[in-house]
């Protein structure tokens, strides 16, 4: 299921049946036919076409911000779990002090900031997601620098960085593996829900988010308009969220 989502949102990358963004209003609100696969909106605009177009936005998005979160979390995490000291002490207030709040109440609020584009919407839920993953790693290398191995490393001389990249951050891979890939649903989620609000990616852009949100006036008539994106986001959650269970189940050590 996420690889047909992932195989989607490469095609809507370099090929759509008609511009995403072209109006035809001699079409307006066409069902399924052979010209319209799915149908057009209240703009004469394709609906296949969009949903293709949104799919590429959506998990660019999804996997732009998950990068960044990822990355800045394992080097803040990382510094923190191993040196410890004063800064860990600060960091960790800043971070236990953003937990606090939901991720997507953060990012709404960071998108009022900034103000709605794409890149935009990856630094606020990157902000927002971050220290989900600092705090894991933190937990992770303060486990793991107490072990033989990594006691083994620095008594042979090896320096302090060279035993983090090579013997520490390589055995938290696990659970970090595991968390980005529930954070890709999460991401998908929180953006469909600010483009919703209309602070994700603008108009006439097509998210699956913001084509839930232009549908909202004409579902009684025309039901369609909000079905199939709502259906593309179910399926696309309902597919990261099985894969990542998959992944933990096969990457616990308890399993094994």
């Amino acid at each position: 299921m996420l690889g047909f989502v992932l195989l989607i949102a490469a095609t809507g990358a370099v090929y759509t049946p008609y511009d995403p963004t072209g109006q035809d209003y001699l079409a307006r609100f066409e069902g399924a036919s052979a010209t319209h696969l799915l149908g057009t909106d209240m703009f004469g605009r394709d609906l296949l076409s969009r949903l293709l177009a949104g799919a590429g936005v959506s998990v660019t998005v999804s996997f732009l911000t998950v990068l960044v979160a990822v990355t800045g979390g394992v080097i803040i995490g990382a510094f923190c779990g191993y040196w410890r000291g004063w800064f860990d002490r600060i960091v960790m207030m800043v971070i236990e002090a953003l937990m606090a709040f939901p991720g997507i109440l953060l990012a709404l609020a960071l998108m009022v900031a900034i103000g709605p584009n794409k890149y935009g919407v990856v630094l606020a839920l990157a902000l927002a997601y971050l220290p989900s993953v600092t705090r894991l790693v933190r937990g992770t290398v303060l486990s793991l620098r107490e072990k033989e191995y990594v006691e083994a490393s620095v008594a042979l001389g090896n320096s302090t960085f060279y035993t983090l990249i090579r013997h520490v951050l390589p055995n938290s891979l696990g659970p970090l593996i595991v968390l980005s890939t529930t954070m890709f649903g999460w991401v998908l989620l929180a953006e469909s829900s600010l483009s919703f609000l209309g602070l994700g990616v603008p108009p006439p852009a097509p998210t699956w988010g913001n084509m839930l949100a232009e549908a909202r006036g004409y579902l009684m008539r025309f039901p369609w308009l909000g079905i199939l994106p709502g259906l593309c986001i179910s399926f696309a959650l309902l597919g990261v969220n099985l894969f990542g269970d998959a992944l933990r189940d096969e990457l616990d050590p308890r399993n094994n």
